[in-house]
């Protein structure tokens, strides 16, 4: 088992570190694993000299353990991740174990005070990203409002007990696959993936301003809200097929027909229907501007039957025709 110790304090020492035990004649912002110990990469960007964005997307190809030690700073970690772990908690760090288990996506939220052992085996894949916010960064919320303090201090301890029930939110799941799989054919650099990080970092800001903490915000069924997921991966992979409908989706989410509509609709903020009509259009602006497809050649491929209203929702979702120029 390989094994690497680290901590969270500097971005530029971390980066120095792995690139000498994984990487030391790369060059680019992206530090490549050797063949022999995985087939990925791991990122690290500098947000701001208080905030930095850490990327992991790899296969592991022996077993790793990693050793996150912890600093005397309250610096604050939140890891968004597509892999899951069972972790536990012991006083002075948290000890993770990789699993194999589903997860459609969460993120838990961490105070660098606490250290962490992470065991990844071999053949693991591990796709997440971090956002390490540096104390000088948060004291001035905290110094503005003892609310903001005292809800951000909950939302660590809660996220500490209940590891994977911060499930992401539709825009948190799109702007994580940005980041950690961009499109290949996009020209993509360190300004792409700062400005995502950003966003993403805005979505957790916002989830602890609405922070009530006399509510339990766990009081969800995890299996459902897998079962949500698969439902949204069905969708995505059958576009070229007829919308099928809100009763056969709810039951293969073995769900109500009301209790499935309505938590679909709040984690991903929209419909079913609307769900799979939007991935649809997202496909064939793809097929359109990437691939060089025709209009008429989309329509086939995804089961347009009526070229006026595929023309009418392209511009209504995107602002703009399809390609005219093409011949169709």
């Amino acid at each position: 088992m390989l094994k690497y110790s680290f901590d969270f304090a500097d971005i530029d020492t971390l980066r120095n570190y792995f690139r000498t035990q994984l990487n030391p004649t790369g060059t680019t912002d992206r530090i490549y694993f050797p063949p022999e110990i995985g087939e990925g990469y791991l990122s690290y960007y500098k947000i701001s000299p208080e905030v930095f964005l850490l990327v992991n997307n790899y296969r592991a190809h022996v077993d790793i353990e990693y050793q996150r030690e912890p600093i005397d700073e309250k610096d604050i970690i939140l890891h968004f991740r597509k892999y899951a772990l069972d972790h536990q908690v012991e006083e002075n760090q948290i000890i993770s174990k990789y699993s194999d288990s589903y997860t459609p996506g969460n993120m838990r939220c961490m105070d660098a005070r606490r250290g962490e052992q992470v065991y990844i085996p071999k053949g693991a894949d591990v796709k997440s990203t971090m956002i390490v916010l540096k104390s000088s960064y948060t004291e001035p919320y905290f110094m503005k409002s003892n609310t903001m303090t005292e809800k951000l201090d909950h939302y660590i301890r809660d996220s500490h007990q209940h590891f994977d029930k911060f499930y992401l939110s539709y825009k948190q799941s799109v702007l994580f696959d940005q980041i950690v799989s961009p499109r290949i054919e996009a020209v993509e650099n360190y300004l792409y993936f700062i400005a995502r990080g950003i966003r993403l970092l805005e979505t957790f800001w916002k989830d602890v301003l609405q922070w009530q903490t006399a509510s339990n915000p766990f009081n969800i069924n995890s299996a459902q809200v897998g079962n949500i997921y698969k439902v949204s991966t069905y969708l995505e992979n059958n576009l070229q097929e007829p919308f099928v409908g809100v009763d056969q989706l709810a039951a293969m989410a073995h769900m109500s027909r009301t209790n499935f509509f309505n938590m679909f609709k709040e984690i991903h903020g929209q419909t079913p229907l609307e769900f799979f009509n939007n991935k649809k259009l997202e496909s064939s602006y793809n097929m359109i501007f990437t691939e060089g497809l025709t209009v008429k050649q989309v329509m086939v491929n995804l089961n347009y039957s009526n070229s006026s209203k595929f023309r009418k929702a392209f511009i209504n979702r995107f602002d703009m025709l399809p390609d005219v120029n093409k011949p169709e």
